[in-house]
């Protein structure tokens, strides 16, 4: 797909754009720095610039786009990263479980990861938290997922071979978010 065509797909700041945002434009410095606090208490600090974000909603998501790329999105009320932005600007910012093979292809089709899966935990988080879930032998973000216990049980369990799911899963490639945004 050319970058033009891409680019009429996602629309240009105050557009209206059918089939994919239904409005895109640039945040005021007001919403700019009320979206900073609201992401540095949920998130921590994500590698944006800033000074150049726009919104974008579609019917299920508010997308925010730092510099052109979608880095943040709204789901289900919960202020997310986008895989994209892991992927292209690095995850370590965000506290991360490591995952085997078995796992990585399970959570790729939308499955909320299970203990049995977890290699090792980095960061500490708590119940409720927005976590990166990273491949172990690849070394990259898999999905983005919402914590059901904090990272001391998470390790804990993961250690002693325990069952159970410990991480829903809210975006992954392939779901709604991410064919939106791709």
């Amino acid at each position: 797909m050319s970058s033009a065509l891409k680019a009429a797909e996602l629309g240009q700041p105050g557009d209206q754009v059918p089939g994919k945002f239904s409005t895109r434009y640039k945040l005021s410095k007001k919403a700019v720095r009320e979206l900073m606090q609201e992401v540095s208490s949920s998130l921590g600090n994500p590698p944006m610039n800033w000074e150049d974000v726009e919104e974008a909603k579609a019917e299920e998501y508010t997308v925010y786009f730092d510099l052109g790329m979608p880095c943040l999105a709204r789901v289900n009320g919960a202020l997310i990263p986008t895989l994209q932005c892991l992927l292209k600007r690095g995850f370590s910012w965000l506290p991360y479980v490591v995952v085997d093979r078995g796992a990585t292809q399970a959570l790729g089709r939308g499955a909320d990861l299970m203990a049995p899966g977890i290699r090792r935990v980095s960061g500490s988080f708590k119940e409720g938290a927005i976590v990166a879930i990273v491949d172990e032998q690849s070394n990259v973000p898999v999905c983005v997922g919402r914590a059901l216990k904090d990272s001391n049980t998470i390790d804990s369990m993961a250690k002693e071979k325990a069952k159970g799911k410990v991480i829903e899963n809210v975006h992954y490639p392939g779901d709604g978010l991410w064919k939106l945004i791709s």
